[in-house]
């Protein structure tokens, strides 16, 4: 769980790259638990909101997903791959801007400005 301050980190960092789609996970397993989260501002507190959902189809458990592109410039969404493994994107204008990750449970890299030449590390809250 992110707090306020890395929120504000993400929305204002440069990031690493954009893509049209950003790259999320695709097969639902119920020991990782990948989802794909709108987060959401209120007061000083980060609420994600799911837009993903796993789905039993004929070759298994799927991840099912909102679409993504309807979504308002400024969006930050937090793409989950298993419980280690976080990743952090900020819509902007058509594209998504990949703005920090997590690879470790207690700690958020965010891509910095391009002055600051890498990333910053923040601790992020226990969940």
């Amino acid at each position: 769980m992110i707090d306020a301050g890395i929120f504000q980190a993400l929305s204002s960092s440069y990031g690493a790259f954009s893509c049209r789609t950003p790259p999320v996970p695709k097969l639902w397993d119920c020991v990782d638990r990948p989802h794909v989260a709108l987060l959401v501002p209120v007061n000083d507190e980060i609420f994600p909101v799911f837009l993903s959902q796993p789905k039993q189809t004929r070759a298994g458990e799927t991840l099912e997903i909102a679409a993504l592109d309807s979504l308002p410039p400024a969006s930050m969404i937090e793409i989950r791959h298993n419980g280690a493994d976080y990743r952090y994107y900020r819509r902007d204008q058509a594209m998504w801007t990949k703005v920090g990750e997590s690879r470790n449970p207690f700690l958020v890299e965010v891509e910095a400005f391009p002055h600051a030449g890498g990333s910053i590390t923040l601790h992020r809250k226990r969940r």
